[in-house]
């Protein structure tokens, strides 16, 4: 059993300006934290398994690669597919930050829309 306080998480990401905070991890799951600045946005990609993320702060913008997408904000959740396309921006003037959660271990294959 592990356990982690997601206010020191994220206050450690904005001190060493990280995006990306991971939580906990296993050869089947991984669970993480992403920071984002106003502005900042992840590219155009899927990955190959499932995954989830529950916005704690901010607002994002969430898009398809066919542009179908919303805006989602705090203690909203986004279900991707495996191989679903999205990409995420933050679109409010402060932080974002997103709880991932995903069933593969960290280290798993990140394909952009330029690659495929």
């Amino acid at each position: 059993m592990d356990f982690a306080n997601i206010n020191d998480t994220v206050e450690k990401a904005k001190e060493e300006n990280k995006r990306f905070m991971p939580l906990f991890g296993s050869e089947t799951f991984r669970s993480w934290i992403l920071y984002f600045r106003p502005g900042e946005h992840t590219d155009m990609h899927f990955h190959m398994s499932p995954e989830t993320f529950l916005v704690l702060q901010g607002k994002a913008s969430v898009k398809g690669l066919k542009g179908e997408g919303r805006v989602i904000e705090q203690n909203e959740i986004v279900f991707f597919g495996a191989k679903d396309y999205y990409q995420i921006t933050n679109v409010g003037a402060e932080p974002l930050v997103l709880v991932g959660n995903r069933s593969e271990a960290f280290g798993g294959a990140h394909v952009t829309a330029k690659e495929a």
